[in-house]
């Protein structure tokens, strides 16, 4: 008896519990290939994260943008969403933008990270096209199945100071060489 009772509870428990995650983990960064990177040289990258607001459907649909703090995601505020990018700019380069058509899911010509963000793998071109486009906290609506775009602060890349350093140096001593060879 207690050997049903417990599968019972095991079976309960993992069916009550289940949660829709993203189907890319956060463990694995959104490639730079999704993401408008310096839109408009204004330091802000832009990703199109989905079709519907977070937790619009229950836990996991959308995730918010802490569950890819570690790269930098966060909700816009209402400056940078003042300056977002319209629905067309996602478009990759060399490509004809795509009909605004619901569930799209071509990432061979649009950008889009839903599959990093949710259980989903379009999202719906129709509802950006009609302006339905939300930061996922408080600009646009969190009920009404808008699209969500998250931003964050372009990277800057760096050389590492030792480096640079390093390389100034051996210039030098090249241009060094360079010149007593000239003199002789």
């Amino acid at each position: 008896m207690k050997k049903i009772l417990l599968a019972a509870l095991i079976v309960f428990a993992t069916s009550a519990s289940q949660v829709q995650a993203a189907i890319i983990g956060s463990a694995i960064a959104i490639p730079d290939a999704e993401v408008l990177i310096d839109f408009n040289n204004t330091g802000l990258d832009w990703t199109y994260a989905g079709p519907v607001a977070p937790n619009e459907f229950g836990p996991g649909q959308i995730e918010a943008p802490s569950f890819r703090a570690a790269e930098g995601w966060r909700f816009a505020t209402l400056a940078e969403w003042a300056i977002k990018p319209i629905w067309e700019d996602f478009t990759k380069p060399g490509q004809a933008t795509p009909s605004a058509a619901g569930g799209y899911s071509n990432h061979s010509v649009y950008r889009f990270t839903s599959e990093y963000w949710s259980n989903f793998t379009h999202v719906d071109l129709n509802n950006a096209n009609d302006g339905r486009i939300t930061n996922g906290s408080d600009i646009g609506s969190l009920n009404n199945v808008w699209e969500t775009w998250y931003v964050r602060d372009t990277r800057v890349a760096t050389v590492p100071e030792p480096a640079s350093l390093a390389i100034w140096g051996f210039g030098v001593a090249c241009m060094s060489v360079s010149l007593r060879r000239r003199r002789n």
